[in-house]
């Protein structure tokens, strides 16, 4: 029986004329204990939280629990999965995508 307990971070999706872009608050949590999946248009999350005081220290006090984070998101339709970009800095974790280029505005010139 597996007893993980996973938190939902907070998150933000914010569309923009171009593409997408969603903010996920991950303190603590560094690049290689982050797992990102795309399956069709869901996308998932799972952290695990493995810190480990440097040797000869102590911790004395915590702003924050370490904990392990989980989430999954629905993209929308007119997401393009193929353009997905991760970064992770600082304890934000940033995800982009373009909109389909079929649905993207364009000028169109009058003549």
């Amino acid at each position: 029986m597996n007893n993980e307990k996973f938190t939902v971070p907070s998150a933000t999706f914010t569309e923009r004329p171009e593409d997408y872009e969603l903010k996920v608050m991950l303190p603590g949590i560094g690049k290689g204990d982050a797992e990102l999946h795309m399956e069709g248009k869901t996308l998932t999350l799972k952290t695990n939280a493995k810190y480990q005081n440097p040797a000869g220290f102590r911790q004395v006090a915590a702003e924050f629990e370490r904990t392990n984070y989980a989430m999954s998101a629905d993209l929308p339709e007119m997401a393009d999965p193929a353009t997905l970009t991760a970064k992770l800095e600082n304890g934000v974790l940033t995800v982009t995508m373009k909109k389909r280029a079929e649905i993207q505005p364009k000028k169109i010139s009058i003549g």
